[in-house]
């Protein structure tokens, strides 16, 4: 089987096939046969490095390799130009998972940070709305949270004695503002968004008396468990080919 076949089978799973996606080839050849797959939410130099040292023939990343959300690259840009130096030295070919990932019922990142979580056997939606069996407290969950997915600091906005029964998820980049909007719930979670327009909503909202509250955890770590989620996927439509989920570390450092 080669990369773009494989490809296919995954993003078939999604039952659409998106055309105006960022779901393409980013590096190397389609055609390649594949025995070897490496699966990361995002290909920084080290992952870049591991999976070739690893021998993959071909990676799957969740998010952009050059910054820009197409791949477009700039030929001004220094740190870019470096970056696909060292992906063409590696030889694999790379494709990006993501439209797809998130377009499948229910939305393949989502239920890999349920799973890592211990939480899917809670009832979601497929896509937006998780309700809890037994409400909980927000500070519980945010303590849960992070042992749970390896970050090291949950931000908490709103008010910090919410009793959580539903939950929007706004893994990744989302706009939260308009998700408070669109979807009543106790707690937002989300991975990255706009401060000073959801976060202050949602102040302003506890201190006008609504107990409601937001965690954000940052995008890399609120999405990389649906990438170790993804590797079963292609496990099972690829019995045959290896498979290597690499882990991407937060991208801050904190200062004690």
């Amino acid at each position: 089987m080669n990369a773009q076949q494989l490809m296919e089978r995954l993003f078939a799973l999604a039952g659409q096939r998106i055309e105006d996606t960022v779901d393409t080839c980013k590096a190397g050849d389609p055609a390649k046969e594949v025995q070897k797959v490496a699966l990361c939410c995002i290909a920084s130099p080290s992952i870049l490095r591991q999976a070739h040292a690893w021998g993959a023939d071909l990676l799957i990343t969740h998010e952009p390799t050059y910054h820009d959300n197409f791949d477009r690259l700039h030929a001004d840009d220094l740190v870019a130009t470096e970056k696909r130096r060292l992906v063409e030295a590696t030889g694999m070919t790379i494709y990006r998972y993501h439209d797809h990932a998130h377009a499948a019922l229910p939305d393949v990142i989502a239920m890999g940070e349920l799973e890592e979580l211990g939480w899917d056997k809670e009832e979601f939606d497929g896509q937006l709305l998780l309700t809890l069996h037994q409400p909980r407290p927000v500070r519980e969950l945010a303590r849960e949270i992070g042992e749970r997915l390896g970050i090291a600091q949950v931000r908490l906005a709103g008010h910090p004695e919410t009793t959580v029964k539903t939950a929007v998820l706004g893994f990744g980049a989302r706009n939260m503002l308009e998700l408070m909007n669109q979807q009543e719930a106790d707690l937002y979670i989300s991975g990255e968004l706009c401060e000073w327009n959801a976060c202050e909503y949602i102040r302003d909202a506890a201190e006008l008396g609504h107990r409601k509250a937001l965690l954000v955890l940052g995008h890399i770590s609120s999405e990389k468990a649906g990438m170790k989620y993804a590797q079963k996927l292609v496990q099972r439509i690829a019995p045959g080919i290896e498979t290597r989920y690499f882990d991407n570390p937060d991208v801050f450092t904190y200062i004690e």
